[in-house]
């Protein structure tokens, strides 16, 4: 090596920021830069010719022997070549974490190795700083969490007993008038002087007549809170509703539009995957408040439509029509709500059933309307198989 080749060494050794050791396969160094004496405190003459072990704490510096030696009579290696955290120490004893990249090196037949080694107080002074953060910042999501789920624990209890203040209540308007009848007839029967047989009956059959009515308003609550799983299979849509239909007593100024009729005299099957046994009771209860939002227009031509059709390639849906009194804006978005009724005596549990049998049945159902012209149920199931390119009922909005 030249002179000029050696003073280029030196400068680029002598101006490096990490400290930069060689020592031979004994563990003796050989040589170090100026940045060496900075990092640990000693001046280059007191460590150089000396065993590297001097610049490490306990326990390295007595484990350092035995892995150069391993090295010298197996050629393990378990540093060279690999990058790794290691902890140095100063002349004032102080251990400091260091970043410590070793070579090997073949100079004149002998092995020796180049250690650059790096002070990273800073660097783990700065991650020791954002692990405490990390901790602090993971004990507060813990914390909001807790605070989230115990609020939202609390949100779910308030809607549950708002929704048992309502249904409560509901119960409660329902109930009521039934009982004070009956209390009113019990009185009687108990104080009247005069108690004739026809005046006893009267009251008994009253009686009767409400306790009729405690029991249609549990079973209906029982018919909403016990709904057995659907048993789905084909259905005729066509034939549930004709049948359905023919159940429902209409008055004599009401005519009946049903558009499926056509369907069913040419063959055309309008078949959803849903539970037959439950249907007609959805139809029934929309065929019914249909009849009564057009039962007091005698003077007017009233009309039930019934349209169906498929929705390709795997829905079918009906809407069920009336040109009745309508229900305002502000009603549409609970009339299936348990207990609302726009109904001067309706129990409002009807469209709530209703709901529940479309929705167990993987069903849809919306509802339009306006006030003097009318209302429109939209009803949406799973069609059964696919549809025929020749008999399929055009859709209808």
């Amino acid at each position: 090596m030249t002179y000029q080749h050696e003073a280029v060494l030196a400068a680029v050794l002598n101006t490096a920021v990490d400290a930069i050791i060689i020592m031979d396969a004994s563990g003796i160094i050989r040589a170090a830069n100026v940045s060496t004496e900075r990092m640990f405190g000693y001046r280059l003459d007191e460590i150089i010719g000396h065993n590297i072990r001097m610049l490490m704490p306990s326990p390295y510096r007595e484990n350092h022997d035995g892995y150069l030696a391993k090295y010298r009579e197996h050629g393990q290696r378990n540093i060279i070549g690999i990058g790794r955290e290691v902890s140095g120490q100063k002349k004032d004893a102080t251990a400091f974490p260091l970043h410590l990249a070793v070579s090997e090196i073949q100079h004149e037949g002998e092995t020796l190795f180049t250690g650059i080694l790096r002070d990273i107080t800073d660097l783990k002074a700065v991650q020791d700083q954002l692990a405490r953060s990390n901790e602090v910042l993971e004990a507060n999501v813990q914390e909001r969490t807790a605070q989230l789920e115990q609020a939202q624990a609390e949100l779910v209890q308030k809607e549950k007993l708002a929704t048992l203040g309502q249904i409560a209540g509901g119960i409660a308007h329902e109930i009521r008038n039934p009982l004070n009848t009956v209390k009113t007839s019990v009185y009687y029967i108990q104080h009247a002087k005069k108690l004739t047989p026809e005046k006893l009956t009267e009251h008994l059959e009253r009686i009767d007549r409400q306790v009729t009515v405690l029991d249609n308003v549990v079973t209906a609550l029982a018919d909403v809170a016990r709904l057995p799983t659907p048993q789905r299979e084909a259905c005729d849509l066509s034939e549930l509703i004709a049948q359905t239909l023919d159940s429902v007593s209409f008055p004599a100024h009401l005519t009946i539009d049903n558009q499926l009729n056509q369907a069913r005299a040419t063959g055309d099957l309008l078949q959803a995957c849903v539970d037959g046994r439950q249907l007609p009771i959805v139809f029934r209860n929309l065929f019914r408040n249909a009849r009564d939002a057009m039962s007091d227009q005698a003077d007017k031509i009233s009309t039930l439509t019934i349209r169906g059709g498929r929705v390709e390639p795997d829905r079918v849906w009906i809407t069920v029509s009336d040109n009745g009194t309508g229900i305002a804006g502000e009603h549409l978005a609970k009339i299936t709500d348990p207990f609302f009724s726009t109904k001067a005596r309706g129990m409002g549990l009807g469209l709530a059933i209703t709901k529940a049998i479309i929705e167990k049945n993987d069903g849809q159902i919306s509802v339009t309307s306006e006030l003097g012209e009318g209302t429109t149920f939209r009803i949406e199931f799973p069609a059964y198989g696919p549809p025929s390119p020749e008999k399929t009922v055009p859709r209808q909005d």
